[in-house]
């Protein structure tokens, strides 16, 4: 087909761009109150045809003027745009295997180095465990806390003040309710903070207000007087909670939120009392590089000690499924970026058909190009654009078609061999110092991690361990294996060591970083338990590894030459057989083994402990560990269904070779077998106390017996009134 002699394809993208025109032209703004419409005058567009590149660096940028933030903004919102298949190339791509860790629950947290920080840091004099936390001195906000003489929780939209000890005078002398059910709280002394996501539309209106992707509430309560805590600060900010971490007196509070064009307030809000309060432009960063699916991670300082209305603010475009981890200096965010081979498909594909194009259809896509972003995003111009070019691929005859697509496969092929990886992790690093944040590096490394459990920073080296997912190609058969690696950064987070193909075929399933160690495990059928050993960043080097059935989703230190690993059985194929806990023996490095295990009879019995670090309970000195067990198992059917499991906490006696279930602190009265009830356990002295939503139970440690049932009545359900 000559240029001369085309299809009158010219037609439809000149369609295209009359919507394009129309749309701009009639593009007005009619204000309340007032009869004559206001007409708006539409900036010239911008337009990006970059995609990810690995191999360039990745740059922190940051917005020097509103309309540079608001011409990012325009460009990013409304999510990407993706097509599965174009006129004439193979209809099947490059597949990638889905990353299991990602459907799991809540992205979990590493626990501290010893396993439970030590009583009387908060006041109390009693002996009692806090929450288990990934890095010694850095609190994670949780469901309940405890200062060893009060406990703190949460249950729907109640906030309950315990007097925990002695258990047989344990009692509720307060509760704070809220019309937005907190998600997670802190205790510093005399001071409460509980937060959450905040939804009210009665106050929106007030405030003359409302975010398009959520709002989340940080209140701060004096509670020297706990049967009459007092509201002291609270502030409003614009996003969805994400996590929250405390070093001494500050808490570093973080929400997400998707970008949102406003002539009103472009940036990020504040709200103190009823002031809207817009983010400075020079506090918030993006990257140099293209965004698919941009959200923006905001992380407010908040002096718990003395709230103030000076917050030091940070925030920051990254991609979408972020994690977080935090050491004593820096946090770091991540999140994963795809070699899209669609995206280079497509460039291919419109490089083959340019020299058909019409000058008619080149000036349509430039227009398309120019369109103000508030009229056509980023994505939405992808869409126009190749729609053009598809519907010259459309009119093609057969053999020009089969022509054009084995040309495609060989210039695809040439591409893809470019790249040695087809997913990265990308890192941004923020500084803080007693409230004050800065962001200070990006960097990227191969494959995806698991949650923040494949991080860790040690003496200024930051660790990661990732899973480099495998790969289908539409070219035939071969297949590119999942492969596991460990990277060692410095503190501009360029790679500096590198340890890279470990289990081919298998992808990690837990991490534990312990000073110069890693301890990792994958799973595919079965449990290879790696010790590796980073020493030398530059050179790190797998010591030794243990082969053994199930898999481990969560390792914990029980001292320095011995872990401890919560997870499933399984038989030789892969076939899960039961909750598993096992201790690893570490001291030979070349030879771990595996000195106790134990596994419940109960095939399907599972554990929150295995997702949830914060609902794992351990005590070296104490020799007693505590999760979450729940089983249902259906007997059979003989008229009448019947069924038998458990609800509740399992307790153990551990040792470094010994694991010996004690018994069950049941919370089955309070739900049924269908799903996992009690949330967190803790104790105070010689009492075991575990918490299901609407239950504390009190037990002695040694003995199990019951001391006290304390109920967590909310008062409500729904909108009906419990009495």
């Amino acid at each position: 087909m000559s240029k001369d002699n085309k299809p009158n394809a010219a037609s439809l993208g000149l369609a295209i761009f009359s919507v394009v025109v129309l749309a701009v032209s009639a593009f007005i703004l009619t204000t309340p109150g007032i009869s004559n419409p206001i007409s708006v005058a539409l900036q010239r567009g911008t337009y990006s045809s970059s995609s990810f590149d690995p191999i360039s660096p990745v740059n922190t940028k940051q917005f020097s003027t509103v309309d540079e933030f608001t011409n990012f903004v325009k460009s990013n919102q409304g999510g990407s745009y993706y097509y599965s298949g174009s006129g004439f190339a193979r209809s099947t791509g490059v597949m990638e295997e889905s990353i299991a860790m990602d459907s799991m629950a809540t992205p979990t947290a590493a626990p501290l180095a010893d396993g439970i920080q030590k009583a009387g840091e908060s006041g109390s004099s009693w002996d009692y465990s806090e929450t288990n936390v990934q890095v010694k001195g850095v609190d994670e906000a949780d469901i309940i806390k405890t200062d060893g003489n009060y406990i703190y929780t949460i249950t729907g939209n109640t906030v309950f003040i315990i007097k925990a000890y002695p258990g047989e005078d344990a009692e509720i002398v307060s509760t704070i309710k809220f019309d937005n059910s907190p998600s997670d709280l802190f205790i510093n002394g005399d001071k409460l903070s509980v937060f959450g996501n905040f939804n009210n539309a009665e106050f929106f209106r007030k405030i003359d207000f409302r975010p398009k992707y959520g709002m989340t509430y940080f209140n701060i309560y004096d509670i020297s007087d706990r049967e009459n805590p007092t509201l002291t600060k609270e502030y409003k900010f614009e996003g969805n909670y994400f996590r929250a971490r405390m070093k001494g007196d500050y808490v570093y509070f973080v929400s997400s939120s998707m970008p949102d064009y406003r002539t009103d307030f472009p940036t990020p809000i504040i709200v103190r009392g009823e002031e809207k309060i817009s983010m400075p432009v020079s506090d918030i960063y993006y990257f140099d590089i293209p965004y698919t699916n941009a959200h923006l991670m905001t992380v407010h300082a908040i002096n718990l000690a003395n709230p103030s209305d000076d917050i030091d603010s940070k925030a920051v475009f990254v991609e979408y499924n972020q994690n977080l981890y935090m050491s004593h200096d820096n946090i770091y965010i991540t999140y994963t970026e795809q070699i899209n081979e669609w995206d280079i498909q497509k460039k291919i594909i419109m490089q083959l058909m340019e020299p058909y194009l019409s000058d008619a259809d080149r000036t349509v896509i430039e227009k398309i190009k120019q369109t103000d972003n508030d009229v056509l995003s980023q994505y939405e111009k992808d869409a126009k654009i190749f729609e053009i070019y598809q519907n010259y691929a459309n009119y093609l005859t057969q053999k020009e078609q089969e022509a054009m697509q084995d040309q495609a496969e060989i210039l695809l092929k040439a591409e893809l061999a470019k790249y040695d990886y087809f997913e990265y992790t990308v890192v941004n690093k923020l500084g803080y110092d007693n409230g004050q944040i800065s962001v200070d590096a990006n960097g990227k490394v191969p494959g995806h991690i698991m949650n923040q459990f494949s991080m860790d920073e040690n003496d200024n080296v930051f660790r990661i361990a990732t899973t480099v997912s495998r790969r289908w190609s539409q070219f035939g058969s071969e297949t590119i294996e999942s492969q596991n690696n460990v990277y060692a950064l410095d503190s501009g987070l360029n790679i500096i060591g590198k340890l890279e193909g470990l289990a081919k075929g298998e992808q990690i399933y837990s991490t534990r970083f312990m000073g110069d160690r890693l301890y990792m495990v994958t799973f595919r059928q079965v449990d290879p338990f790696f010790v590796i050993d980073l020493s030398n960043p530059r050179n790190i080097q797998n010591l030794g590894e243990l082969k053994i059935p199930g898999f481990s989703r969560y390792l914990h230190p029980y001292d320095d030459n011995h872990i401890i690993g919560i997870g499933q059985d399984a038989t030789e194929t892969g076939r899960t057989t039961g909750l598993k806990i096992s201790i690893f023996d570490v001291t030979n490095v070349v030879s771990p083994k595996e000195t106790a295990k134990f596994v419940t009879d109960e095939r399907y019995a599972q554990s929150t402990a295995l997702y949830d670090h914060h609902a794992f309970l351990f005590s070296k000195e104490k020799e007693l560990l505590v999760i979450p067990a729940y089983s249902y198992t259906y007997k059979g059917y003989n008229g009448e269904g019947s069924s038998e499991g458990y609800n509740g906490a399992f307790v153990f006696h551990i040792t470094e070779d010994e694991i010996v279930l004690r018994g069950l602190i049941d919370h089955s009265d309070n739900s049924n077998y269908w799903s996992p009830q009690v949330e967190r356990s803790l104790y105070i002295e010689e009492l075991l106390y575990t918490k299901s939503p609407n239950l504390l139970r009190i037990n002695n440690i040694e003995d199990l017996e019951s001391v006290k049932k304390i109920e967590l009545k909310t008062g409500t359900t729904g909108n009906i009134p419990v009495y």
